[in-house]
Parts: C-alpha cells; structure tokens; sequence
C-alpha cells in the first residue's frame, strides 16, 4: 500500500472512531453535568492543570523520537522504554509529595488526597507510551482507533455509574486511573513488541537532543494551552473554573477528536517526505483544508446554539458558559489552524523553530492574559481570542519560511470551508428569528437548528465541490 493510500486509510479510521468517542463525551459530559457541580468540575480542573505538566514529564518526548527517527533499533526501544518507566515512577512519587503544595497553592485542602490518588497515572501512562510510538510509527491506525474507541467508552461507562452511585467528584478523580490502566492493558495485548532487558548510554544519547527539543515544545504547549486554567482557577475560584472547564471541552472537542488525530497521522506520513519541501508544502495545504472543512462548520455551529445547547443539555445552573463558550468557539476556529501546521517543524526534524515560537507566545500571553483576569470570565477570553490569532498569522510565516513558499497557498486552504460556514451560520441566525417569532424552543429548536445547519453546510459543499470539478480542481 503507497504512502498516500495509508495515509488516508489512517485518516478514515482514526476520524471515523474520533466521532463515534465525541458522541460518547458528548453524552458523558451531559450525565455527569447533571449528577455534579460546577464546583466538582473545578475542584478536578485546578488538579488536571498540573497533573497534565507532569504527565507531558513522563513521556519525555521519547513517542516522537521512536516515530520520526530512521535508524532505531531494539536496543534504542528497549532503552527508551525502561527509561521511560523509571521517569514515570518518579515523576509519581513527586507528585505525590506534592501534593500539599498543590492543595496550598489554591488554598483548596481537599486537593491533597485528589492529587496523592492521581499520581499513581503517571507510571501507568509510562506503560503504554513506547508501544503505542512503534504501533503509530507503522502506521497501525485502525488498531490504535479500537483501542482508543474501547478504552473511551469503557472508562466512560464505569465513572457514570460511580456518579449515580454517589461518588461525586470521585468519580472525576477516578477515570485517568481507569482510562490508563485499560489503555496499558489493551496496548500491550496488541503490539506485539516486548522490550529486552538492556539499558544503554549511547541509545539514549542518539535520540537525547531530538526528545529534549520535543519535550520543552509539549511543555510550553501544555503551559500555553492551561494558563488560562491556572489562572482562572486561582484568582477566579472552583465555580468559575467549572463554568470555563466545560465551555473549554465543548470547544476543544473538535480540535482533539479531529486536528489532533489528524496530526497524529500526519506525522508519521510527513517524516517520510522531510526532504521534499513542495510535497510537504501540497500536503500541509490539504491536511489543512480537510481540517476547515470537517471543525469550522462545527465550531460555528456550536458559537449560533450555544445558548440553546447549554440550557437543554446541562441545564440552566451552566447558564454562565454560555458566553464564555461561544468566545472559545471562535479561539477554536484559529487553533485548529495552528495545530495542523505545527507538525510540519516535528516532521522536518526542526521543533527548535516551534519552541521559539512558543517561547515568544508565552510570554505575550502571560502578560495579556494576567492583566484582563480580574475582569471577569469573558473578557478574559476575549483577550485569549486575540493572542490565539496574533500568532496565528507567526505560525503561518514560520511554515512558509520553512517550505521556502509563498504564503498564499496556505491562506487559499483556509478560505473555502470559511466562507461556507459563515453563510450557514448566517442562516441559522436568520432562522433562529423566525422560530422565535414561531414561539419553538428548547429540544425541537436545537433539533432543527442543528439538522438545518448540516444541510446548509452539506448543500454549500456540494455547490463547491460542483464549482472545482467544471475546472478539472480537486475539493481538497
């Protein structure tokens, strides 16, 4: 099977799964949105925060390494792997100290026990990180995607009944520990790669300055990507980091379920064309635009019913998303861009370019960011709207700098699935007003809402892709 074959193989299988495990989030968030409290949800976010720092230190940028490097052998996996292992437990057993620092630094006594129970995820998350590098690294996706698919909708089934049997933000605080231990526990039945008993310097040291590189990029990422959680849990309080915690997973939905599986695949695919500059230019262009296509029309979507959505499906006690939700919705719009272009510097080999990047990134948005928190909730998320796209339009020159291209095949990707999406959210605000007037509300609103503004997208698609087939052009 050709590279490209494989590659879109890989696509279809890990979208397909991607969507079947939204719906799943989808419908868990809302069981559980019912059955627990804002507060619940921030007490378990001001955690996540830092628990997600310490978990990127436990991979230690290794997964990419055994991904993009030709020229590894059982030696260097082996290594890697007992390596890895050995950071994990250690990494728990610092978090576990810890963890009363934690409590103090939000000034939050019950955190101590949440995040003793916690670090016990780092070493089973060390489990599993060199198998799944090797089963991404051939390309294994449709496996992968079972895993992932039974994994999600495994833990998922098992916190929803420790929430109805009234565990409350236990049963928050249990489903990492559940999710790795199945994640460890299915990758290993799967990937029929064991390690051998071998530790060596030398192995380590080939791959040490590439998984450094990785390593400070996940970090600056992660800390980019929860500032905002850090800082609204600490100056704003638990409530309002619940409010913006599940404004942030409807959002952030799209991205993960989609750009992030797309990433996944395009990594191992671009690494094999890192010396051909114009096959990387033509193949970011269209991971770009497949990317606009399938999370623009649901990111816009989501910005017209929000209000609709978080007043059926969770209830009117997460009225204050609302706003927040709709302004993260349009953040999402322009890190779906990011993310995508992102993989071109990991699969040239040169993170140190990103890791510049976010270096400067961080410091712009630590400065914005901790000036507009103390004027509430939506401001403060406007202000993340606009240092998202500042650097946005950074991204976009640094790839074109890379590839030695204009930036104009990467702004035409962009174009297409944005203007169609704008005219269907038009229209869905044009029918909004009429329902009003029609006195339909509630569930049969967002019914028809949601199957109008498919078929607005789905005919707009259509009338494009009938625009590039008369002069010989492909959608895509």
């Amino acid at each position: 099977m050709s590279l490209l074959r494989k590659t879109v193989h890989a696509v279809s299988w890990t979208l397909g799964g991607r969507q079947l495990q939204q719906l799943a989030t989808l419908f868990i968030t809302a069981v559980l949105a019912k059955l627990l409290t804002p507060e619940d949800f921030g007490l378990m976010g001001m955690v996540t925060v830092l628990s997600g720092m310490a978990m990127i230190l436990s991979d230690t940028g290794f997964s990419a390494a055994v991904i993009q490097r030709n020229n590894l052998t059982q030696v260097h996996y082996s290594t890697l792997f007992w390596v890895n292992l050995g950071i994990g437990l250690t990494v728990s057993c610092l978090f576990f100290l810890a963890a009363p620092l934690i409590a103090a630094f939000y000034q939050r006594p019950e955190l101590t026990l949440i995040s003793q129970i916690l670090s016990v995820s780092f070493t089973l998350s060390a489990l599993s990180t060199i198998p799944q590098a090797l089963m991404r690294r051939a390309m294994r996706f449709k496996r992968l995607t079972i895993i992932d698919t039974v994994v999600h909708l495994s833990t998922g089934t098992a916190v929803v009944v420790m929430a109805l049997n009234g565990y409350g933000i236990w049963a928050l605080v249990a489903q990492p520990l559940i999710q790795q231990t199945f994640k460890a526990v299915m990758m290993w039945w799967h990937c029929p790669w064991r390690p051998s008993l071998v530790l060596s310097v030398p192995a380590l040291k080939d791959v040490f300055n590439f998984s450094a590189n990785i390593l400070g990029l996940h970090y600056l990422q992660y800390f980019m990507n929860n500032l905002d959680y850090l800082l609204v849990g600490r100056f704003l309080g638990a409530e309002a980091l619940g409010y913006y915690t599940l404004a942030y997973k409807l959002m952030f939905v799209p991205i993960r379920n989609i750009c992030q599986e797309i990433v996944k695949v395009l990594f191992p695919a671009l690494s094999r064309l890192q010396d051909d500059p114009k096959a990387l230019l033509d193949g970011i262009g269209k991971a770009l635009r497949s990317t606009c296509y399938i999370v623009f029309p649901m990111l816009m979507g989501m910005f017209m019913v929000a209000d609709i959505f978080i007043e059926t499906i969770f209830g009117e006690q997460w009225a204050p998303t609302i706003e927040v939700l709709q302004v993260l919705c349009l953040v999402g719009l322009v890190q779906a861009v990011i993310t995508v272009l992102s993989v071109v510097f990991r699969a040239t080999g040169q993170p140190q370019r990103e890791l510049r990047i976010h270096v400067a990134r961080l410091v712009v948005m630590s400065v914005v960011l901790l000036s507009t928190i103390q004027l509430g909730l939506v401001p403060f998320t406007w202000s993340l709207l606009v240092v998202t796209l500042l650097f946005m339009v950074v991204y976009l020159r640094a790839v074109a700098v890379l590839l030695q291209a204009p930036l104009t095949p990467l702004f035409a990707a962009l174009w297409p699935a944005l203007g169609i999406s704008s005219v269907m959210a038009l229209c869905l605000w044009w029918l909004r007003d009429l329902l009003a007037k029609a006195a339909v509300g509630g569930a049969h609103e967002l019914a028809l809402l949601i199957v109008s503004g498919a078929g607005l997208y789905g005919a707009g698609l259509g009338l494009l892709w009938l625009y590039y087939r008369r002069y010989d052009q492909s959608l895509i």
